[in-house]
């Protein structure tokens, strides 16, 4: 008997891209049964897979790739999964019901997580750099500091690590890569390397078993995204207009109004200084064009704005 659980969906991105909202949508789906929030307590405590979190007191969230699996991991995950997906069913026949955890912390981990479950699919969704930032300096400034580590090496992707000792620094630690209070670059950098590994991994998988979302065309046209996630997991369309009609259409208009112009100039710094590398994560092409004019337009606007003030 495969005790594996079968065709599990994992929905990845780099934190504020609109997993949450996605995994809602996808989870109002009869054949469907999202495990809220991300799992992360039985990544960590049933498989073995840390995941710095408040919930699971891990302080790091490691890089794990294909030989990292350990002997009978997927099939302890898997029981976890189904008494999961056993307490969220409602009314659903779970039989007939596809297992669906978003978690960005498996943004550096999807190797291993394709070598647990192969037959598994993942929808990855990205949103704009310049949204993400600012939604990810607004949400760290919380109780638990987050801090972004030095990189060792080219091959290790990074994720967040976490501070529980009295929200206190060590000394050792660069404070300007702890949040709250960092240096924004350094969530620009989470953005692009998250996004990054997910594209590379993307590669290494058939095209049947990954599907990308734009957040910012999900937040404009949620019924034919949807509908296209539901066609990609070969699920009838089912549409919750009513949560559909819930969708905050402006929560991508906001990013410049929540930061200072010398953190918009840092944003512009370090567009120009990836380049073209931008270009290459998703399909759409030409990022490094947009951003760049992006927020130049916003830098000469707020110029404007101070000249006629003076």
């Amino acid at each position: 008997m495969n005790r594996i659980i079968k065709k599990p969906i994992f929905l990845v991105g780099c934190m504020r891209s609109g997993t949450t909202i996605l995994a809602d949508l996808l989870g109002s789906h009869p054949n469907i049964i999202h495990c809220p929030f991300e799992l992360r307590s039985v990544w960590s405590k049933t498989g073995n897979i840390p995941m710095a979190s408040p919930k699971t007191q891990d302080l790091k969230c490691p890089c794990l790739k294909e030989f990292d699996v350990q002997p009978g991991q997927a099939e302890r995950l898997s029981r976890a999964f189904i008494t999961e997906m056993k307490k969220n069913r409602g009314s659903k026949n779970l039989k007939h019901a596809y297992f669906l955890n978003k978690n960005p912390h498996l943004a550096n981990k999807l190797p291993l997580v394709n070598v647990l479950f192969p037959d598994s699919r993942f929808i990855w969704i990205y949103r704009d750099m310049p949204s993400v930032t600012a939604s990810l300096k607004k949400i760290l400034n919380r109780k638990v500091i987050h801090y972004w580590p030095e990189k060792d090496d080219l091959e290790t992707v990074r994720c967040w690590e976490c501070l529980f000792n009295g929200n206190s620094i060590p000394p050792q630690l660069d404070r300007k890569r702890c949040f709250p209070g960092g240096d924004i670059k350094y969530l620009m950098e989470y953005w692009l390397e998250t996004n990054k590994a997910i594209s590379d991994f993307s590669q290494t998988i058939s095209s049947d078993r990954i599907f990308l979302v734009k957040e910012e065309k999900l937040i404009t046209e949620p019924d034919k995204v949807l509908a296209n996630c539901q066609s990609f997991l070969g699920i009838p369309i089912n549409l919750p207009k009513m949560m559909i009609n819930k969708i905050d259409r402006n929560r991508n208009e906001l990013w410049s109004n929540s930061l200072p112009k010398v953190e918009i100039q840092s944003m512009l710094n370090f567009v120009q200084e990836h380049g073209d590398s931008l270009n290459g994560i998703f399909p759409e092409g030409k990022l490094f064009e947009r951003y760049n004019a992006m927020i130049l337009s916003k830098l000469f606007s707020e110029r404007a704005e101070s000249i006629k003030t003076d």
